[in-house]
């Protein structure tokens, strides 16, 4: 599923605003989403728990989530994003357990990654300045759309300032250890605080 160092067009353009949308959409850290549970809309009868997400960083979307600790399925499966009914606080809603597939059934394309293989990466723009660690990413949870990452200067800073965000860059290549961003994403981070998409 993993593949290294592809060049990275992103049909989603970055933008550096922070303002809540009058549509009301929000953004969600897919880090957060882990460990939730999932619950039937028709049953009420939770069939698992999100055990792993995967993310398609070419359309910069939420591909799946990837369900575990559910006694009802065998092998590994998944929830498309789009037979979700709602990505909730406490629990992500969907209708039945008739939207799960199981993942060997999917053609996975090679830009789809699981999050645990993006996070902890290092950030750098393609001039070399360091931008720090890839420490979460947010999507619109009304959407699925990948907006912005969350990136960790240090520990120190972290506690000091409290970590940073950068809008989704254009272009990027997602490598084994590092992501290359443009040099131009260093003017677009920012002090994380609350934000909602557009």
């Amino acid at each position: 599923m993993v593949h290294w160092g592809y060049v990275i067009k992103n049909h989603i353009v970055g933008n550096n605003s922070s303002t809540v949308s009058a549509g009301g959409s929000y953004m969600e850290k897919l880090g957060s989403i882990i460990g939730l549970p999932i619950v039937e809309t028709e049953t009420g009868t939770q069939i698992g728990e999100i055990g792993e997400i995967v993310v398609n960083v070419e359309e910069a979307i939420l591909f799946g989530l990837i369900i575990s600790g559910s006694n009802w399925f065998s092998g590994e499966n998944i929830i498309t994003f789009e037979e979700v009914a709602s990505v909730g606080r406490d629990a992500v809603m969907i209708s039945n357990h008739h939207v799960i597939r199981s993942i060997d059934t999917l053609s996975i394309a090679n830009y789809n990654y699981y999050l645990r293989d993006l996070l902890n990466k290092e950030i750098i723009t393609d001039g070399g300045l360091r931008l720090g660690i890839l420490t979460n990413i947010m999507i619109n949870s009304v959407t699925g759309e990948i907006k912005w990452y969350e990136i960790s200067d240090s520990m120190v800073m972290d506690l000091l300032y409290g970590r940073m965000i950068m809008p989704l860059p254009q272009v990027q290549i997602v490598g084994q250890d590092k992501v290359i961003v443009p040099e131009t994403m260093k003017n677009f981070l920012h002090e994380e605080k609350v934000i909602t998409d557009e």
